[in-house]
């Protein structure tokens, strides 16, 4: 690597790039930007194996969530305090054809399948039962990013500053772009084939709700501690904007009460954008017209799962020339 290595944006994608680059003893500065608010600090953090009304299992799962999980670990060494935790994920079948689809599968899903449910074994309303899944679990994704910031802070090696795209093809050393949605849909990798989504997402108080397991169906409801619980997530393709909406709201309040049959207080309603690229699969590589310029981008919804290994592998490409894999590679978009 050639100079002092620059990462742009303190989200779950540089941040995670910023503790990859630091183990390896390797010098950098990470920009936090100051502008608006991250995505990835109001996202639930949930880690999920199986995904999507299809039930299938997330791309390259044994792979990354074993890396995922080790960084974590890792990572709350060097914090002195947790930040990812393991909770069982209960899906619940929202139908009798999800249900089908359950039991054709039945065998690619059974490394993932801790406990089948009938639906007397359910804690609300299931009339096709449900399934828990293995390694499922919650980044505090905002401790995450807040802890890892002072940890940077206090070894000088992070700052808060702006970031023009319009020069970023004139960068004369290392700089990877970890701006999420804002670096989609223009800038210097506007060529990518993005399709950025909008989510809202609430923050329950619900007293007496169990809080021993994520519930999913149609939508999550992910218990945060103190009755508190997230729940999500609606999807936008035409409004990008992270203004919430009442319709918005009512959604997932009536999400909210298919979850539990107790009052619940609603104490945040708050908006942000995925940053997807290709099925939800992360890219990073070099810009074809500078290879000083680089991105990490992608991770949509599955950011706690993918952003410690993806991250991995680019300051390996970074620090040690190690190639890119090529279904993570950004020169596949380049014909």
């Amino acid at each position: 690597m050639r100079g002092q290595l620059t990462i742009v944006g303190q989200g779950l994608a540089g941040t995670c790039l910023a503790w990859r680059v630091w183990s390896r003893g390797q010098n950098f500065r990470l920009l936090h930007l100051g502008e608006g608010r991250s995505t990835s600090v109001i996202s639930a953090g949930l880690l999920t194996p199986v995904t999507g009304r299809n039930l299938n299992p997330s791309w390259r799962i044994a792979e990354f969530l074993d890396e995922a999980l080790g960084f974590y670990r890792e990572v709350e060494g060097a914090l002195g305090e947790k930040v990812f935790h393991e909770i069982p994920i209960l899906r619940l079948f929202a139908n009798s054809e999800e249900r089908q689809i359950f039991d054709r599968k039945n065998e690619l899903l059974r490394p993932l399948t801790e406990a089948v449910l009938a639906e007397k074994d359910c804690p609300c309303e299931a009339p096709y039962g449900g399934v828990i899944w293995k390694g499922g679990g919650r980044l505090d994704t905002r401790r995450f990013l807040e802890a890892s910031g002072v940890f940077f802070r206090d070894l000088g090696l992070i700052k808060t500053e702006n970031f023009d795209p319009a020069n970023a093809l004139n960068v004369k050393q290392a700089t990877v772009m970890c701006t999420g949605a804002a670096g989609l849909g223009g800038g210097p990798f506007d060529f990518l084939p993005e399709r950025r989504a909008k989510g809202e997402i609430l923050t329950v108080r619900i007293p007496g709700q169990s809080e021993d397991r994520v519930l999913s169906r149609n939508g999550w409801m992910v218990p945060l501690g103190q009755s508190l619980f997230r729940v999500g997530s609606t999807y936008s393709w035409n409004d990008l904007t992270d203004t919430v909406t009442s319709y918005g709201r009512s959604q997932l309040e009536k999400l909210a009460g298919s979850f539990t049959s107790l009052p619940f207080e609603t104490v945040e309603h708050v908006a942000g954008v995925r940053p997807i690229i290709r099925q939800s699969r992360p890219v990073i590589g070099s810009h074809p017209e500078n290879d000083n310029l680089l991105i990490f981008n992608g991770l949509g919804s599955k950011g706690v799962l993918y952003a410690p290994g993806v991250a991995d592998r680019l300051a390996a490409y970074l620090c040690e020339r190690r190639e890119i894999e090529e279904d993570l590679n950004l020169g596949a978009f380049l014909g």
